[in-house]
């Protein structure tokens, strides 16, 4: 039973699970620095976020098994590897959608539960096809993983403004140095499954090189929610530190380390500095 059990949480992919939905509680206190709190809107928007992207992953894990099967860090997936079947999981997986789409739509407002739809056929259907046949998979699947910040802005807003687009952008533009790192640490995985990602398609360099640029264009829309004042000093000065902080590392280390070993600072880096931009995000409203 407690194998069993573990499999099915293993599902939901929690790591994603988990960074999306605290991108989603980030946003909502930013909106809720100019817009009365509301406790409902709260629990709806981060249950529906979450159990969302649960279910995304769960379909995810049952698209994907046959990837799955031919690379080394994931051929012992339940759903791959046959611990659960694929009827099994697509309930779970349901079950996990329907309960995550109702939250949103009776706790929160339209804007928000079609965001949730977006997110939800983006990363399991178009992201699903881009990932087998374009090495800019990452760039469209990181549309899925920019829209939860803003579903969780638009939970108390109702609409879609500068801030919201600001939200996507810094998400969107942070994704992008976190998955082509660990691109090139896992490409000889992506090149066994035949994923045409950037590393295996271009190579270690150009990847590097992409890392570095990205991470440039995170740090300018970073800034844009002070220029745009939803957010105040502290917040620009914090995401101005972590963003310089994370491209030190990335010239620091450039020709002194090996490919692997700097795609996996860069990738350590890149966690730091979500869980901290969430948090100056969260308090940049309340802040001078």
């Amino acid at each position: 039973m407690e194998r069993h059990s573990r499999s099915y949480f293993q599902l939901i992919k929690p790591g994603i699970t988990l960074s999306n939905t605290i991108s989603g509680i980030a946003a909502f206190f930013l909106a809720a620095s100019f817009i009365p709190f509301s406790w409902t809107a709260f629990i709806g928007v981060i249950g529906g976020i979450a159990l969302i992207i649960a279910s995304a992953c769960v379909m995810n894990n049952i698209l994907d098994r046959d990837i799955d099967k031919r690379m080394k860090r994931t051929a012992k997936r339940d759903v791959a590897s046959g611990v659960i079947s694929v009827t099994k999981a697509f309930v779970f997986g349901a079950v996990l959608g329907i309960i995550g789409f109702a939250l949103l739509l009776l706790l929160t407002n339209v804007v928000t539960f079609l965001l949730g739809i977006l997110a939800y056929v983006w990363y399991v259907a178009i992201y699903g096809v881009a990932k087998r046949t374009t090495v800019y998979s990452t760039l469209i699947g990181g549309v899925a993983g920019a829209l939860p910040p803003v579903a969780g802005y638009t939970a108390l807003t109702g609409t879609i403004d500068a801030g919201a687009i600001i939200l996507f952008l810094i998400l969107f533009f942070w994704q992008m140095p976190h998955f082509y790192a660990i691109a090139m640490f896992r490409q000889s995985d992506y090149a066994s499954a035949s994923l045409p990602v950037w590393s295996v398609k271009y190579g270690m360099k150009s990847t590097k090189r992409q890392i570095l640029i990205f991470t440039i264009l995170y740090a300018f829309i970073s800034c844009l929610l002070t220029v745009f004042e939803y957010t105040g000093i502290v917040y620009l000065v914090g995401v101005l530190g972590l963003s310089g902080y994370w491209l030190y590392k990335g010239i620091s280390l450039y020709d002194k380390v090996d490919d692997i070993k700097w795609a996996r600072t860069m990738f350590g880096v890149s966690l730091l500095v979500l869980l901290a931009t969430c948090f100056l995000i969260a308090v940049g409203g309340y802040l001078a």
